[in-house]
């Protein structure tokens, strides 16, 4: 079911009159989303509905409980208007971000503030009820420590790795056992409308609305955790492609007599550069010998994972570094195929493997050095995701809100 507000559901009239209504409400209230808080002769201006009817339209909107007033505004010439806003408590929003071996939830008012962020981990991804019965406990527990009913919740958000149709709420790679498609799946257990979509491209959405891709037209958003995903920003809109597959990055061909890749191919970006194969490289050098903070570990028979790597970087472990060079270079060949193709103006590392900081971006700008056209390659920044693990978390609030107020 596609999310709506709740007075959304109180419109009474034909389906032709209900639907004018409500698109005439959501001009009023998407614009004081986006925009924070308005004078009726803005949203006037904004609408190009008339002043009477817009004055009816926040009277209705008033009572509904969805707009507040938010006192007088500055004065234009004459008396100094009242200002209306979006009631933040009026419904919430959840969202959820599904890793391979972690679960973050997240609840979010109608102004984008985080109300709680919950993060549970070794919450290993199954494919089995039993696993979804676990999701749906965890999401229940964050809004009954709040007090929130179902009623009151706007809608979920839910990022997950792997192939995604979002317009249909199926996935193909995780979860694929729900024969109505996982969001039905999990919106009939909860209670509320899921909007589902994949993991990188819920953080290309996260950096769109919320970091350092805002404003800009054209960039390349890298989820680089356990595994490697990609979001496409393209002429200031995410692009998914004809079956909402595009962005599959991690599976293009890098070493045709390499390795085989889990997805069944040979030679996969993925086989050479992950946080997975990071991780596997440390491990593997450790027990040959290699010196590393993280030996202490080893030898106590503590289990090394991304988290603990990632710390040994950024506290200058050279064994962890060394690694870490090595594996950008390859990561640096894939996306110089993509520069080449694409002339994107940045390129965002997000993920686990962003919060090293320069030891990622440096290797890969080097790599780009060395293998791009410096034509084209030289205008295009890398950076690190200032949202850092919870782009994806944001990205999902704003797939809720683009839902619900039809925003492109």
């Amino acid at each position: 079911m596609r999310p709506e507000f709740k007075y959304e559901k109180e419109i009474a009239g034909t389906a032709n009159a209900r639907n004018r209504k409500q698109e005439q409400y959501r001009k009023i209230v998407s614009f004081l989303y986006e925009t924070g808080n308005a004078s009726i002769a803005e949203i006037v201006k904004h609408s190009k509905i008339s002043q009477p009817l817009v004055a009816s339209l926040v009277d209705d909107l008033l009572g509904f409980g969805v707009l507040l007033d938010n006192g007088i505004g500055e004065s234009i010439g004459g008396r100094r208007p009242n200002l209306y806003c979006i009631n933040p408590a009026y419904q919430y929003v959840v969202g959820v971000d599904i890793n391979l071996h972690t679960l973050t939830i997240a609840l979010f008012d109608l102004s984008n503030q985080l109300i709680r962020r919950e993060e549970y981990k070794n919450f290993d991804l199954e494919n089995s009820s039993a696993y979804t019965d676990k999701l749906v406990g965890k999401i229940n527990d964050v809004l009954n420590e709040k007090n929130i009913s179902t009623s009151q919740v706007l809608a979920m958000g839910l990022s997950i790795p792997g192939l995604i149709d979002a317009k249909n709420g199926v996935s193909f790679t995780h979860l694929t056992f729900a024969e109505q498609g996982l969001g039905n799946y999990l919106s009939e257990k909860l209670g509320f409308s899921v909007v589902l979509d994949n993991d990188a491209r819920m953080m290309a959405l996260g950096e769109k609305a919320f970091g350092k891709a805002k404003g800009k037209k054209d960039v390349l958003c890298l989820n680089l955790s356990n595994r490697i995903g990609l979001g496409i920003i393209l002429n200031e809109q995410l692009y998914s492609g004809k079956n909402g597959f595009a962005g599959e990055f991690g599976h293009i061909l890098i070493d045709p007599e390499g390795e085989q890749c889990y997805c069944g191919k040979i030679g996969c970006l993925e086989t050479l550069t992950s946080g997975e194969i990071l991780v596997r490289n440390v491990n593997e050098g450790i027990e040959k010998g290699q010196a590393s903070f993280l030996r202490q570990a080893k030898d106590e028979g503590k289990s090394i994972d991304l988290r603990e790597v990632v710390a040994a970087i950024n506290n200058g472990d050279q064994f962890a570094i060394d690694q870490l060079n090595k594996m950008s270079d390859y990561l640096g060949k894939g996306l110089v195929t993509l520069i080449h193709l694409l002339n994107p103006e940045m390129i965002i590392i997000g993920g686990r493997l962003a919060q090293t900081g320069k030891y990622i971006v440096d290797p890969v700008r080097m790599a780009l050095n060395k293998y791009a056209m410096d034509r084209i390659s030289s205008e295009t920044e890398v950076v690190c995701s200032d949202l850092i693990d919870d782009a994806a978390l944001m990205g999902t609030l704003s797939n809720v809100m683009k839902e619900v107020l039809r925003i492109s």
